[in-house]
């Protein structure tokens, strides 16, 4: 055999596995397969074709649209989960049963949750397809199939197969790619598509002058989401030449933002002025020679520490300085138990600007304090915080279906409301959530980002999720991880699990589950974790 028969040979080889590699691709993606979409994902990467580039993205617009179509059958299953969650539960019995006359609500309620459940899991199945996708896309390194993926990346008029593909090249190098993430921040249309060219960045740890310099940009930013987004991957970059356009980005924004400007300025200085931006500005007047040298030294009083400003309204001990926030507070069964909590003073809520000796704690039972806590913080948060509150056994109540300013007419609607909730039923964990996050959106299925709402919750529990659509802990993260990739809402959790000395009989080890838990849901988050139980704060 000649050296060109032999070539020719290879070639059909290769061009059979190609299409071997196609059809069982297409054919995983059809069957929702997340292994075998990985494996033939990873087969297409491998051939490193523009062609395998182009079969990719169809399955990822597959995904997209299979998800699109089964939003509809979730809606309806919660629609009906919702008109029949209001059955009578009889507490008196061990173990409670539900009351007469409410068995057929309850089979109904319980027929709808698997119904949700079933949804729910096709439709993380996709995700988890998408997932893989996603990871082989950034596997592409020849010359034709990068071109392919930058070409797309730029004129794909599908938005979420564009924010797929600039996450995909957070695995990627080399200055085209580089140079084509930060046109994508400069001028794609969709928020959400630059977000994740700034997260790709950031995984990239792409630090050179004009990385920096297109992050800095993007401080101006209408949507909060990007400007948060700037923050943290320049914070994550490490620039000194970061610092002056963060202070000037402080004077301009507030709540959220303003203390997450504060926080990356801390990071990248060494200094903390907290949240004072005129403070700031003082400051680096004075110092910035120096620090851009490389040669500045923090005096004692001015290295940072602390999770925010002194005197700043806290829950649970964190911090309350959003202006748009949603507390979601467990009201399960479980929460009619006993507190043993005795309130250590860096966990206790307090601080803002007046106390309300009015608010007291009636009940020792960890609902009662839970109740008083979340009172005090609302009485001592300022007039005109756009707030929402939330709270949840197997199903969830809320108090407005449209956030509310502070004042002293809706304290005194929000005081009501926290009253009147009394403990029962199972917890689930995902769908309070999932409907706080619902706040940052706008559009179809709650996909797009909306130029304001909700930026940060505060989410509280004294057990492990065990209903719902998504009622696995483990299936929570990756589904928070997913749902909060753009929209950036921050969460704080705060765990308020049975003390060790009377331990779960059904868990003996929910105290460390759940901790493990609520503190990954705060780390993936940006938040922190409270343990309520020894007063121990987890950032």
């Amino acid at each position: 055999m000649t050296h060109l028969a032999a070539l020719l040979v290879l070639a059909a080889g290769a061009d059979a596995d190609f299409e071997k590699a196609r059809s069982d691709f297409k054919k995983a993606v059809a069957e929702l397969s997340a292994s075998g979409v990985r494996e033939a994902a990873d087969r297409l990467a491998a051939s490193d074709q523009k062609t395998g580039v182009d079969a990719l993205l169809d399955g990822y617009g597959t995904c997209a649209t299979l998800i699109k179509s089964l939003w509809g059958d979730k809606m309806k299953a919660i629609q009906v989960k919702e008109a029949n969650a209001h059955f009578r539960v009889n507490m008196k019995t061990n173990p409670p049963t539900i009351q007469q006359g409410d068995e057929q609500i309850y089979l109904k309620y319980q027929e709808a949750e698997k119904a949700s459940q079933a949804v729910e899991a096709r439709i993380m199945r996709i995700e988890e397809c998408k997932r893989g996708i996603v990871k082989a896309l950034g596997r592409f390194k020849g010359e034709a199939s990068v071109k392919e993926l930058l070409k797309e990346l730029t004129g794909n008029s599908n938005w979420q197969k564009r924010a797929g593909i600039a996450e995909a090249l957070g695995q990627a190098s080399g200055g085209e790619v580089l140079q084509a993430l930060i046109d994508v921040i400069k001028k794609d249309s969709e928020p959400q598509v630059r977000i994740a060219a700034m997260d790709a960045l950031r995984e990239l740890k792409a630090g050179a002058p004009e990385v920096v310099a297109a992050l800095v940009e993007q401080l101006k930013n209408e949507y909060w989401q990007v400007k948060a987004t700037a923050v943290a991957t320049l914070r994550a970059l490490g620039s000194r030449d970061a610092v002056e356009p963060l202070i000037e980005a402080m004077g301009k924004n507030e709540g959220r933002l303003r203390q997450d400007i504060a926080e990356a300025l801390a990071a990248l200085t060494g200094v903390n002025k907290h949240n004072d931006p005129s403070a700031w500005k003082a400051w680096w007047d004075a110092s910035k020679e120096e620090v851009l040298k490389g040669t500045y030294k923090p005096a004692a009083g001015d290295v940072a520490s602390g999770d925010g400003p002194k005197g700043a309204t806290t829950f649970y001990g964190i911090p309350v300085l959003s202006k748009n926030v949603i507390f979601i507070l467990d009201r399960s069964g479980s929460m009619a138990e006993p507190s043993e909590w005795e309130i250590p003073k860096e966990v206790a809520t307090g601080g803002g600007k007046k106390e309300s000796p009015e608010i007291k704690q009636e009940g020792t039972r960890k609902i009662d304090i839970a109740r008083w806590q979340l009172k005090r913080t609302l009485a001592m948060m300022p007039d005109g915080v756009e707030f929402n509150l939330i709270f949840y056994s197997h199903e969830w109540t809320i108090l407005s279906e449209r956030m509310l300013k502070l004042s002293a007419g809706t304290r005194k609607t929000a005081y009501e409301f926290i009253d009147k909730l009394d403990p029962f039923g199972p917890t689930n964990v995902y769908d309070p959530l999932e409907k706080g996050l619902a706040y940052s959106s706008a559009g179809a299925m709650a996909e797009k980002i909306a130029k304001s709402g909700v930026d940060t919750i505060y989410f509280l529990t004294d057990g492990m999720p065990n209903a719902g659509q998504v009622p696995k802990a483990d299936d929570i993260l990756v589904k928070i991880r997913d749902l909060n990739k753009t929209k950036k809402v921050k969460i704080h959790t705060v765990g308020v699990f049975t003390s060790p000395k009377t331990p779960n009989p059904l868990q003996p080890n929910e105290v460390e589950l759940g901790g493990k838990f609520l503190k990954q849901l705060a780390d993936e988050n940006g938040g922190t974790y409270i343990d309520a139980g020894t007063g121990s704060k987890k950032k």
